[in-house]
């Protein structure tokens, strides 16, 4: 458990990654905001610790965003256009507010007729804020596990609990004002709103902006600051940010990670892909140990069953950048829907980059995922992981039937794919996941085998 050290900062740049895929954000958005919210901590003098609490702020402020995400998008449908509508929002503005939820419910319901899509706009802003409330509530709930899974300290975790909270009172979950709102929370809020602004509209904009909005979202003191120096905060944050500048803004000491914390982190990971859409939880940790146990049969070094094991918590990481609406809905997905869901290899690669050479082994992994022997029959292949939904998840496992139906399709593919060794692997890492229940069957009974109910899910 030595030989391995990887920096938790590496960690906290892939969920930032993920993070801007997920909110629909600009590429390196919480990285530029990390940078920029380093500069006004400095300009500003403040402290060791709330440069700390900043720093891993800005990576993890949404963190959380996909809880529940299934739920926001029932009602609003594409969640990300309705984040990248939000992006440099006066959320303490409920006209802008409500004008931003008409249009993302008439873009819900473009294809009903006027006077129904008028109805159904009504009905759904009536249900606006009861069901964005517990939502929000729950990202930073969320975003709080996430970063004591991570190791953060009690302190950086409780800004993690108050990412929607405002100068004003009017943020969420608690409504807290004034000096009760955190030094760091109150700094990645302005911060990550001037990058929000300078993308969209310029940074004299942004400037005139942040002043603008002083005593309402933002402290004063702080928000005057930034529109002061705007033009010197903002000089050389272009559009990407490197990984040794973030690296380097670590506050000291620099935290590393040993393999054990490494793997809690890629299951963290893991968990924050899947938590999005209740028919994916649990699938990443499951690729995770499938992968890992076909390697150990083989007889891979440990080194390549370990990246086996951590790309298969991240391989999906990319497929944030689909609208949980897309997967939701019924039909066929569109020319440009098809086109982001076959790029989330790619986008997974990219995510990978953060962990610079260490990552190398587990991006090539990741960016071939749905690569193929051969092209046809993906059905058949894809029917093997479908069995292996947890208890409860939906749809519902057909108990032994799905699984020994992709069990004989895997071993139905060395007489045509001429790859033997692997399918064979393959059925029986899915043939020996989970053993027999206990039955309930007397003991007494004529009936040989578990019963129905109790036959491995």
């Amino acid at each position: 458990m030595t030989d391995v050290s990887i920096r938790r900062a590496d960690f906290m740049m892939v969920l930032a990654y993920a993070s801007d895929l997920a909110t629909g954000h600009s590429r390196d958005f919480a990285l530029k905001s990390c940078v920029l919210a380093m500069r006004i901590a400095e300009l500003a003098g403040v402290s060791e610790q709330v440069r700390r609490n900043a720093y891993h702020q800005s990576m993890l402020r949404y963190v959380g965003c996909n809880a529940d995400t299934d739920l926001l998008s029932g009602l609003f449908g594409d969640e990300i256009a309705l984040r990248q509508d939000l992006v440099g929002l006066d959320m303490g503005n409920r006209a802008e507010l409500g004008r931003v939820f008409v249009q993302a419910f008439k873009r819900f319901y473009y294809d009903l007729e006027p006077d129904a899509q008028s109805k159904a706009v009504e009905a759904a802003m009536s249900q606006a804020l009861a069901v964005a409330r517990p939502v929000l509530t729950a990202h930073c709930e969320v975003a709080q596990r996430i970063g004591e899974r991570l190791g953060l300290s009690d302190e950086i975790r409780r800004n993690l609990g108050q990412i929607y909270e405002r100068w004003d009172g009017k943020g969420l979950p608690r409504g807290l004002s004034g000096e009760d709102v955190l030094p760091a929370v109150r700094l990645i809020t302005l911060a990550q709103d001037a990058i929000a602004l300078s993308d969209a509209v310029g940074i004299d904009a942004m400037a005139e902006t942040i002043a603008s909005r002083a005593d309402g979202p933002y402290e004063a003191d702080l928000a005057r600051l930034v529109s002061a120096n705007a033009a010197t905060l903002m000089r050389g944050i272009g559009a990407t940010v490197d990984r040794e500048t973030i690296l380097a803004l670590e506050p000291d000491p620099p935290v590393t990670l040993d393999e054990g914390a490494c793997g809690e982190a890629f299951l963290a990971i893991a968990d924050m892909i899947d938590m999005r859409m209740p028919f994916t939880q649990g699938h990443s940790r499951m690729v995770s140990e499938l992968a890992a146990g076909a390697g150990k049969r083989i007889g891979l070094p440990d080194p390549d069953v370990r990246a086996l094991r951590w790309s298969g918590c991240i391989h999906d990481i990319g497929e944030l950048v689909v609208p949980v609406a897309t997967w939701m809905r019924n039909g066929p997905l569109s020319v440009r829907e098809r086109d982001a869901a076959q790029l989330h290899a790619y986008y997974g690669e990219r995510a990978l980059a953060s962990f610079g050479h260490d990552g190398e082994a587990m991006g090539a992994l990741v960016l071939r995922h749905h690569e193929r022997l051969v092209v046809r029959d993906i059905t058949a292949r894809l029917a093997v992981p479908t069995c292996l939904r947890q208890p409860g998840s939906w749809p519902p496992p057909r108990h032994s039937r799905r699984r020994a139906r992709s069990v004989r399709i895997a071993r139905r593919f060395p007489a045509r794919r001429r790859r033997h060794s692997c399918a064979r692997l393959f059925a029986t890492a899915v043939s020996a996941r989970r053993p027999p229940r206990p039955c309930c069957r007397s003991p007494g009974s004529s009936r040989a085998g578990p019963c129905r109910r109790h036959w491995p899910a």
